[in-house]
């Protein structure tokens, strides 16, 4: 192994910047003998060991990492790719909680119960959440966001609602979004004496005779190399929504979604805990969706998110077959374009008047889609039938003059009629965070599933823990990162608190 620094500081969004924080393995990590054959393991050698072997270097990795070294654990961090971050990176910096430091200052009160029930809200959208975990997400989530504060990551002073995501007023912003809040906690880790090792992707967790997981293989150079954990193992390696491949063998309807995950994101955690043992359950539901139109332009509009743009959403026939008024943070709108997609085998298209909204956009964000005064000519310019959209197009705006959509339902508040310069194009639907994977409980501490007895067909797996989206999805839409993270603190502190293996 070399001793060469292998942590870039800052290379979080493209091509890493040199940095000082990585610190050579040989440090503190000494080499020594697997267990015996009887043990589970063959007769090798160790590569390196550690009391903590956190496997992924996002949010929820390295508040494991920094927790668990701050215990007093020595800790190793590995990361797949050439540089740290991954989605947490990429992310917007929203994270919701309550009763913090700032929420506090602006004199919001706000209680874990309510965030309780904004997470447990609407099972229809994302499906039902175990609510041991969720209650857990909900109580520390403020705890996180000031412990963030605290070792320096910096929040804009308003604490308020956010569309899109909830009504409480629970929002806190991260100024300089994720790739700050990543900055900060790279350089705590760097700080708390946490080694991290980039290009070293983990293939295996290794078990002992007894079931228990005591390290984890990966490859370096693609050579294969293992990392013993004397207290455990935490898995933080994100989602598959970065693998088209992974999606659609999952879930044969994702099978045209456009992966809009950091390209680490394949579920490779997910793989490695089947193998195994560990209970791992959603991992086919359709993952969270965005509904983007113009990416063949790259005039994108993420349709009903920040800034709502009245229009139509058409199939192959110029017809309309959903309300295109849905909540951005209701999956079923997302879910039926995506479906129509599928039945049809070209994009749905997105179909816009001239509008306020669109003329504010426009002003600041000019549409590069087809555009023409007439709805026969965008029609034209994308395939469909002008005569037939034409008559879609009639047929919506006598709904808008009568106050009734009778197709669809849209609210009649929404029911802005439709008047050119029209612009239209296609809808790709994208993902970027997955809802299945690793089952836990309360302590981040990943299970297993067994005979049936006492009530339970449950029970921890030994030496394993997991947070963020590797897991089971818990929280809810503006808690993403933030969950992650609470969970991950609760995997570090856990894990540098087991006893250690024999």
């Amino acid at each position: 192994m070399s001793n060469e620094k292998s942590m870039t500081r800052r290379g979080f969004v493209g091509a890493a910047l040199a940095g000082t924080m990585g610190v050579a393995a040989s440090s503190f990590l000494t080499g020594c003998s697997a267990p015996s054959a009887s043990g589970g393991q063959d007769e090798k050698t160790w590569t390196q060991e550690a009391d903590v072997v956190v496997v992924g270097a996002g949010g929820a990795g390295f508040a494991a990492a920094i927790e668990a070294a701050n215990a007093g654990a020595s800790v190793l961090l590995l990361e797949k790719s050439s540089a740290v971050g991954g989605d947490s990176t990429l992310c917007d910096g929203i994270l919701g909680g309550w009763g913090t430091k700032l929420a506090a200052a602006q004199g919001i009160d706000v209680t874990a119960d309510e965030v309780y029930a904004w997470f447990m809200g609407h099972p229809e959208w994302y499906g039902p959440k175990d609510p041991v975990v969720a209650r857990i997400e909900a109580d520390k989530s403020g705890e996180t966001i000031d412990w963030l504060q605290e070792l320096g990551v910096p929040f804009e002073s308003e604490v308020a609602p956010r569309f899109g995501y909830t009504e409480l007023p629970v929002i806190h912003q991260v100024e300089g979004k994720g790739a700050e809040m990543m900055r900060v906690l790279a350089e705590t880790a760097e700080k708390a004496g946490v080694t991290t090792l980039t290009d070293t992707p983990a293939t295996k967790l290794l078990l002992d005779g007894d079931g228990r997981v005591i390290g984890v293989e990966a490859l370096q150079k693609k050579e294969t190399v293992r990392f013993k954990a004397n207290k455990g193992v935490v898995m933080t390696t994100g989602s598959f929504a970065g693998s088209k491949d992974m999606l659609g063998t999952l879930n044969a309807e994702c099978a045209n979604l456009m992966p809009g995950s950091n390209p680490g994101a394949t579920g490779d955690g997910i793989v490695m805990a089947m193998e195994a043992g560990a209970y791992t359950t959603r991992v086919s539901e359709l993952p969270l969706m965005s509904s983007l139109a113009g990416v063949e332009t790259g005039s994108i509009v993420n349709l009903n998110y920040g800034m709502r743009l009245h229009g139509l959403w058409l199939d192959a026939n110029g017809e309309r077959f959903f309300d295109e008024e849905t909540n951005y943070e209701n999956p079923t709108g997302h879910r039926a374009i995506v479906r129509k997609q599928n039945e049809q085998g070209t994009p749905p298209i997105a179909l816009l008047g001239t509008t306020p909204e669109l003329d504010a956009m426009q002003a600041t964000y000019p549409l590069k889609w087809s555009t023409a005064e007439t709805v026969e000519e965008v029609a034209a310019m994308v395939g469909l039938d002008g005569a037939k959209v034409k008559a879609t197009v009639e047929r919506y705006n006598g709904f808008c003059e009568a106050g009734k959509d009778e197709d669809f339902g849209r609210p009649a508040d929404l029911l802005v009629p439709m008047t050119g310069p029209f612009y239209a194009a296609p809808i790709m639907v994208s993902t970027s965070v997955t809802l299945g994977g690793f089952k836990t409980d309360e302590n981040a501490q990943a299970l297993r599933l067994v005979k049936p007895a006492n009530g339970t067909t449950t029970e921890p797996f030994p030496g394993l823990y997991a947070a963020g989206v590797v897991c089971e999805w818990n929280c809810a839409a503006g808690a993403t990162v933030l969950s992650a993270m609470t969970m991950g603190r609760i995997a570090g502190q856990n894990a540098a608190a087991a006893a250690p293996t024999a």
